[in-house]
């Protein structure tokens, strides 16, 4: 753990690797006392960075991303051997998070107050910091996910208190001796960012409920996420929460196409990605067709050490998940669901799966975060009923080559994102990102969460 520009170095929990549940090291977890005493000594940073010159961010934001790209390949492999990423997915987030803290850059510059029309006054508003942002991140996107809220947090003036997920830690280890290297060349004081390390019921909880904390910044699972609204009181939330995210297939789609988004979409990381795909809903005329394409298609798949450039699927985060995952499964088959493909499991590694079932099953009411995919035959007039049944609303995705259709769904679809010709995996970084329902508060993308990390003050003068 980093507090206060100080690294606290004790061996009290261990780190295990998910494919071969080798303990590859053991890191501090901090009590109640010291989360509480790392955010008094956050809040003495307030004033330095609310008075931060926007060139002195801008530069700290692109050394930041500088030292990433000059660490690529190692932290790549930080990420397969920590967070059981394959290794050729591992270094697309490491690109995206280069990426992410140029945005901040770019949009620290870009980013304006706004004059209000009057007839007799004037009235101009300023964006300013919220204070302190708890940044609570997950185990499936550490690096890309740390970078959307720190990136911001720093382009808007915050002091932040990072709180990373115990199931993945290492890259964030790394991210913040990155940050410290790059406050200590513009002589910030370190104390403005912190990584407080350790159980999420011990820090997360400390960061949520503690009073000083002006901001929480959550990536999670919707059941926390709602914790997290009951517990937080009167500060700023943004929720970026799960989902179970349609696809949708229409008689008119380009298969082709389809089905290669949609294996992409469905298995990448497997499965363990908020927007990947969590049921497939496929026009009854073309069903029989997809489903030949798509089980084939996936067939084809690797699955194994994160490590081996060929794997396509490496394991889940958990032996525990997996477990849990295989008796989803298991009820999904009991309720009259069609195994199509797959349904195996060795320790951590489940082998992508794909079932047939109707509408009410267990699996198009929850997020596996796996390489499960279900499918559904309907007729165009149900699906968007379908859809819109689950209590989530991150994205969803339609396929068709009808521009009306398109447009028609994506009115009716009650999600965040609703994605046309490519699967509901699909992320920009710099777009609005977020969902409805169960699936969150607030929006990401870097200068949206600029926006939710700051308060509007308005100023009126008097002629």
């Amino acid at each position: 753990m980093f507090i206060d520009g100080k690294w606290i170095d004790r061996e009290d929990m261990n780190i295990i690797n998910p494919y071969s549940l080798e303990v590859i090291k053991k890191i501090p977890a901090l009590s109640r006392e010291e989360v509480k005493e790392a955010v008094d000594t956050a809040e003495k940073y307030k004033e330095t960075m609310k008075n931060l010159p926007i060139a002195k961010r801008y530069n700290i934001l692109m050394n930041i991303s500088k030292q990433i790209k000059e660490r690529k390949e190692e932290l790549a492999k930080i990420l397969a051997i920590d967070a059981g990423k394959p290794i050729k997915q591992a270094r697309v987030e490491v690109e995206r998070a280069i990426t992410t803290f140029k945005l901040a850059a770019f949009y620290v510059k870009e980013f304006r107050d706004e004059v209000i029309p009057s007839d007799d006054k004037l009235i101009f508003t300023r964006r300013e910091p919220v204070g302190i942002v708890g940044a609570i991140t997950p185990f499936n996107f550490p690096l890309n996910l740390s970078a959307h809220k720190i990136a911001p947090a720093i382009a808007t003036g915050n002091v932040i208190v990072h709180h990373p997920s115990s199931k993945a830690p290492l890259v964030c280890i790394e991210l913040a001796k990155i940050i410290e290297n790059a406050f200590k060349k513009y002589n910030v004081p370190l104390g403005v960012y912190n990584l407080l390390t350790g159980a999420g019921e011990v820090v997360g909880d400390e960061i949520v409920v503690n009073e000083k904390v002006n901001m929480i910044s959550f990536t999670g699972s919707s059941k926390v996420g709602e914790m997290i609204t009951k517990k937080a009181g009167f500060k700023k939330i943004s929720l970026e929460l799960g989902g179970v995210t349609p696809n949708i297939v229409l008689e008119d789609a380009d298969l082709n196409k389809a089905v290669n988004s949609l294996i992409k979409g469905s298995f990448i990381y497997a499965g363990q990605v908020c927007i990947s795909v969590g049921m497939i809903l496929v026009d009854e005329s073309i069903a029989d067709k997809f489903i030949e394409m798509f089980v084939n298609k996936a067939k084809n798949l690797n699955v194994g050490n994160p490590l081996d450039e060929n794997t396509d699927v490496g394991p889940l985060i958990s032996v525990e998940h997996a477990e849990w995952v295989e008796k989803i499964v298991e009820k999904a088959i009991d309720e009259g669901g069609k195994l199509l493909l797959g349904g195996k499991r060795d320790k951590a590694l489940f082998y992508p799966t794909i079932l047939e079932v109707d509408r009410d099953s267990i699996l198009c009411r929850t997020e596996t975060f796996a390489p499960v995919i279900p499918i559904i035959r309907a007729n165009e007039e149900e699906m968007v009923d379908i859809a819109n049944s689950t209590e989530y609303g991150l994205h969803s995705a339609v396929f068709t080559n009808n521009i009306n259709k398109a447009l028609k769904f994506a009115e009716n679809l009650e999600f965040g994102g609703v994605v046309i010709n490519d699967s509901s995996l699909f992320r920009q970084d710099n777009m609005p990102f977020g969902g409805v329902k169960k699936s969150g508060l607030g929006r990401e993308g870097i200068k949206y969460a600029m926006e939710e990390m700051t308060n509007i003050k308005t100023i009126i003068i008097s002629k």
